[in-house]
């Protein structure tokens, strides 16, 4: 098929020979045009998966933060409520002194 469609545009000489190169030239712009949206689709699926696993990574590591967090927050919590438990007993001696 394609070489009756080259034998019948060489019967229009230099106008069939350029039309020719165009439809080449589309060809293979069409063919260079679908090999890079395949790289570019295998690079995105690629940097989605590793995009993923950075994802699952950083909301591990948020959550083991925020477990260290709510732990260090209950210690301060408890050693203020010692603190103001002692000032208080420390009042009361005071007050039991004078």
């Amino acid at each position: 098929m394609e070489s009756e469609i080259l034998s019948t545009l060489t019967q229009y000489g230099v106008l069939g020979l350029w039309t020719a190169s165009l439809l080449y030239t589309c060809w293979q712009q069409k063919k260079e045009a679908s090999q890079s949206e395949q790289i570019w689709l295998k690079r995105h699926k690629e940097s989605e998966i590793h995009n993923s696993q950075e994802h699952k990574a950083i909301a591990k590591d948020l959550t083991e933060q925020n477990i260290m967090l709510n732990k260090a927050i209950e210690k301060i919590d408890a050693g203020l409520r010692d603190m103001r438990d002692k000032a208080a007993e420390d009042r009361i001696r005071r007050m039991k002194d004078k």
